[in-house]
């Protein structure tokens, strides 16, 4: 699953996410269906990936 996200700020979504326990597993710019941009992935509680996409660089 893929959840796009704007504003994109990296940094705080870290923060915020491992504050509430999520870990990031990887990032870096991905092609998606809007172009090339930033996202993160993480792991829901059922250990399945999440997409978090930035809008295009």
């Amino acid at each position: 699953m893929c959840a796009g996200v704007r504003p994109y700020d990296e940094a705080a979504l870290t923060v915020h996410l491992t504050r509430h326990g999520v870990a990031v597993i990887e990032s870096g710019p991905r092609y998606g269906s809007e172009g090339e941009g930033p996202s993160l992935y993480v792991r829901d509680p059922e250990g399945g990936i999440i997409e978090l996409k930035g809008p295009p660089a």
